[in-house]
């Protein structure tokens, strides 16, 4: 009997959030998009620093139902 309430709360676990998962602000969010496009410019590779801000933008206007990052610019060509 003790195995198949260990089992019912295992498969509860299964249902729920991955482990680890957290809310992310969109402040946050946004902060760390940044980081990873300054980060490429400093490191020189400006086609990452592309790539990053295009496809980071995509998904911060997915996460957070069209929202933008006013703060961060456009990496320079």
């Amino acid at each position: 009997m003790r195995s198949s309430s260990v089992l019912a709360g295992v498969a509860l676990l299964a249902l729920g959030a991955p482990l680890g998962a957290q809310a992310v602000s969109l402040e946050e969010a946004c902060g760390r998009f940044a980081s990873k496009i300054s980060a490429a410019q400093a490191a020189g590779d400006r086609q990452k620093a592309q790539t990053i801000y295009q496809e980071g933008s995509q998904r911060i206007a997915s996460k957070f139902n069209r929202a933008t990052c006013s703060n961060v610019k456009p990496p320079t060509p």
